[in-house]
């Protein structure tokens, strides 16, 4: 395989696993807008108008987490639609909601139904102790969006209020988050904001000062002595400065990072080539042809043609036909049992496995004498189904499973097929790929977005290691012929089998993980009027055309590889006491 078409590949495979959501349901809130009204006895009143836009069916609850910051209490508490207004009552049925609180934040949760639609919901609340009140003058400073919300936002209103007017010279606000976005315009009696296109990780917040006299005397007391203009503005002007420098370094490391990526890039992408090219580039298999057949090509046991078929890998389809050839080999008789009746109607095929009444003379790999005792001993004690012998104990099937399995990839390595050298080279990549995805982290973490070209780069090369693993000469001439043969076996179609080595091409096919279909293919080109087997007894009488035999053995196929330890694949399932999933706030 050439380098360019094997990087190729690579990256296309990559790109192929990225998960692609495809969301049976979504929802985003484009728009917010804001009233904030002062109060003369010195609380503030905000209502939120948020718009939803859901896309999708089954919407029902939505909330609004508002964390205990800058201010001493929270009251009357509020949520509404078109001015018609929820029930406060914990029943989350549609148009009720819920508060509950901690030390961290409260959090208003309300109740609809919605689908493939536009809402708008209101949520109001007053603050108390939310204003810093010095002796002349007083600030109310707001975090109207935060960095930690769960949608990005379109357009942002916010129109905030004082209880009186004051002169153009007594009003002062400045405004935080992406200057570029937000614009703030003063006016006698408060500002109001216009934002537009904000993400999710930035925030909007406002700062206002204001002469103390707009509140009514009698109900307002100061909460902090030194609070004075002259000091809002210094702070505000420290702050200013301190971030224009934060920007500037940002940029700066910005520019690091952009330049940092590619060089990852280009040495991640040399020193898989390096590698490669030094240690995994492949071995011609000489004169072997690479053409499909049907001949088999060797006397290799087949879990042990799987294994080199199958990346070095052993699993339930070896462990099948390996217990398949100890029955050809005349060490069992498989049956087909009566079928078992299924519960909602129909028929499930039941296959049964014994002991034969013969001593077989041949010689058993330990792998091999190991399964046979397996098998031996669930015998012995009355479990014979195929489709239970792994089943009495999970656990000490999976066990002895995972033992058996390292018996025969110990067993297959002693052939030499694998060039040990080579995994020099993968240390080596591993290695260096490790140092760059690091270098990648920092790239990222500097740049931003643009560094993670330089963490998909070194991973895609570090799994691509083992791409450099290469096959000795014998080895991949051995692998091209069975390859060749395994090619023959799922185009069966365009072939005719004798009956002698039928049974042959039917467990060689179930080692190399052919499908259903393409097994039952395989008999489906048998020439002759019937088949039989000496190791297996079909279940009651008549002759059985080719296409009945392919069914009866594909479905034998499908139900011991099912039923045997590591068939199914899968996370942990759940256990007493421990809640899965873990999603958070939002909408849904």
């Amino acid at each position: 395989m050439r380098i360019s078409t094997l990087i190729l590949t690579f990256i296309l495979s990559i790109i192929l696993a990225v998960p692609q959501a495809v969301q049976a349901k979504e929802y985003t809130i484009p728009t917010i807008r804001v009233e904030v009204e002062v109060q003369p006895d010195g609380t503030v009143r905000i209502t939120e108008h948020r718009t939803y836009k859901f896309e999708g069916d089954d919407f029902s609850w939505a909330d609004y987490r508002l964390p205990f910051r800058g201010f001493k209490s929270i009251t009357n508490i509020r949520v509404a639609e078109n001015g018609q207004p929820f029930i406060n009552e914990n029943s989350e049925e549609p148009g009720t909601f819920m508060v509950s609180r901690n030390d961290d934040q409260v959090q208003i949760k309300w109740f609809y139904n919605a689908e493939d639609e536009e809402r708008t919901f209101s949520i109001s609340y007053t603050l108390e102790g939310a204003l810093v009140i010095g002796p002349e003058w007083a600030e109310f400073f707001w975090n109207y969006l935060s960095p930690d919300r769960e949608k990005d936002t379109r357009t942002l209103r916010i129109d905030m209020r004082l209880p009186a007017a004051v002169g153009a010279d007594s009003m002062y606000s400045w405004k935080r988050g992406p200057q570029d976005n937000i614009t703030l315009q003063e006016t006698s009696a408060g500002y109001t904001v216009r934002a537009t296109n904000i993400d999710d990780d930035e925030f909007v917040k406002i700062r206002s000062v204001f002469p103390r006299s707009v509140f009514d005397e009698g109900t307002v007391s100061t909460n902090d002595s030194d609070f004075t203009l002259v000091w809002a503005r210094q702070n505000e002007k420290n702050y200013q400065e301190a971030e224009a420098k934060r920007q500037a370094r940002q940029a700066r490391y910005a520019a690091y990072g952009q330049q940092l990526t590619i060089v990852i890039a280009l040495l991640s992408i040399l020193a898989f080539l390096f590698f490669y090219r030094k240690y995994g580039t492949r071995h011609s298999a000489g004169t072997v042809s690479s053409t499909e057949t049907i001949m088999i090509p060797g006397r290799l046991k087949p879990a042990v043609a799987g294994w080199l078929l199958m990346k070095r890998s052993i699993g339930s389809p070896q462990l099948m036909a390996t217990i398949l050839d100890l029955a050809r080999r005349k060490h069992f008789i498989i049956k087909e049992e009566a079928p078992e009746k299924k519960w909602m109607g129909g028929e499930k095929k039941v296959f049964s496995i014994e002991r034969t009444d013969t001593q077989p003379q041949d010689e058993l790999a330990d792998w091999e004498g190991d399964l046979a005792d397996f098998v031996h001993t669930q015998i012995k004690n009355d479990n014979n189904r195929i489709d239970k012998l792994f089943s009495e104990s999970s656990y000490k099937a999976s066990k002895w499973f995972s033992s058996w399995k390292k018996k025969v990839n110990n067993h297959c390595k002693t052939f030499g097929w694998y060039d040990q050298e080579s995994y020099t080279g993968v240390y080596g990549n591993v290695a260096v790929q490790i140092f760059l995805l690091i270098a990648s982290i920092i790239a990222t973490v500097w740049a931003g977005p643009v560094g993670i070209v330089g963490i998909a780069l070194t991973t895609l090369f570090l799994i691509g290691s083992m791409a450099i693993i290469r096959r000795t000469p014998e080895g991949e001439r051995t692998y091209k012929q069975w390859k060749a043969y395994r090619e023959g076996l799922k185009n069966a179609g365009r072939h005719s089998f004798e009956q002698d080595v039928l049974d042959k091409h039917f467990i060689y096919a179930v080692a190399f993980g052919l499908s259903k279909d393409e097994i039952q293919t395989v008999f489906e080109q048998y020439s002759g009027s019937e088949i039989v087997f000496y190791w297996f007894i079909f279940h009651g009488d008549g002759v059985r055309s080719a296409s009945e035999v392919a069914g009866t053995f594909s479905t034998l196929s499908a139900t011991g590889a099912s039923a045997f330890p590591g068939a199914a694949g899968g996370g942990a399932g759940a256990s007493a006491g421990a809640a899965g999933g873990g999603a958070s706030g939002g909408a849904g």
